[in-house]
């Protein structure tokens, strides 16, 4: 399994390894899988669906927003306002495959085992915004189009092209002024070392992550390790994604929240009603662009509410 997490992440080590070895228990030991941490597989995230289709690799942790175009449909859950937590937008994503309304392009040849949602995203810059008078003009990563649309209806300046591994570096060097991150990517990644200053809301959309498997391997397995996979993969490993990840964000925040030279900020009502007015429309813009896209939205929409009861 190839991935683009560092092997002391959480999400290394509690979620892929812990469910690699559920699966492995399954089947009795007689089937191994080997995770492989950032770098060591393909050091280049956005090369990792390829690898996964090629069969370089035979299962992939996935990021689509490093590979615009692939699954088109789940950036869905990159529209703001839309998704409350990792579980309930996990949860929702996991029946979205389920239905058959993610299904990607040039997918024929890949099995999804996990569909996944990150917490919710936040803004964090190295000044302090508090209107859109101050957001103005920032240069602003954004893991994606969508969420890159999203910056550049609020009036920054959005740049794309970075993984998350690149962001802190890029704020101390003062090609960005900050980024659109949730808490765990803001600490494991160093971004919160590199900007102090965060806007606890409005919601500014999540990142949808994937596990994906090489659909000629995944067949070419036994009915028992196909089975071992299968019991794993789909809600199951939805729900243990989004519960786990959830668990982290809340110990990341906490202890930022306790840190005195980080500033939290919070608009005002007035204010975010105008953040507000500008973000329906990047969700208008993306239902438009977007093959299929009303439907997407509102089955989405309907998910989420169905996965927050």
């Amino acid at each position: 399994m190839v991935t683009s997490v560092p092997a002391q992440s959480f999400i290394f080590k509690d979620i892929l390894q812990v469910w690699a070895k559920r699966v492995t228990d399954s089947a009795g030991s007689s089937l191994e899988i080997e995770a492989f941490p950032a770098g060591t597989l393909g050091r280049d995230p956005q090369t990792h669906i390829d690898m996964v289709r090629d069969g370089v690799a035979d299962i992939g942790y996935i990021v689509p927003g490093y590979t615009p175009g692939a699954f088109p449909e789940v950036t869905v859950m990159e529209l703001p306002t839309l998704v409350p937590s990792a579980t309930v937008g996990s949860r929702a994503g996991a029946r979205m495959i389920d239905e058959g309304f993610f299904q990607g392009t040039g997918a024929e040849n890949l099995v999804v085992l996990g569909m996944f949602s990150t917490a919710p995203t936040q803004l964090a810059t190295t000044r302090k915004v508090e209107s859109l008078e101050d957001i103005k003009g920032l240069k602003l990563r954004g893991a994606g189009p969508t969420l890159l649309g999203t910056i550049e209806a609020l009036g920054a300046v959005p740049v794309g092209g970075l993984t998350v591994t690149n962001i802190a570096e890029s704020v101390t060097r003062g090609l960005i002024d900050g980024s659109v991150n949730e808490w765990v990517a803001l600490t494991i990644f160093g971004i919160a070392e590199a900007t102090k200053f965060h806007l606890v809301a409005p919601n500014l959309g999540a990142s949808p992550i994937m596990v994906i498997m090489n659909r000629k391997k995944y067949e070419s397995l036994s009915p028992e390790h196909k089975a071992a996979i299968d019991e794993n993969s789909g809600m199951v490993f939805s729900e243990f994604w989004g519960e786990t990840f959830d668990g982290n964000i809340e110990k990341f925040r906490s202890a930022a929240m306790k840190d005195t030279d980080r500033t939290f900020t919070e608009l005002t009502p007035e204010e975010e009603a105008r953040w507000n007015e500008r973000l329906q429309t990047v969700i208008a813009d993306w239902i438009s662009k977007t093959p299929n896209g009303q439907a997407v939205y509102d089955r989405y929409s309907t998910a989420i509410q169905e996965a927050s009861k």
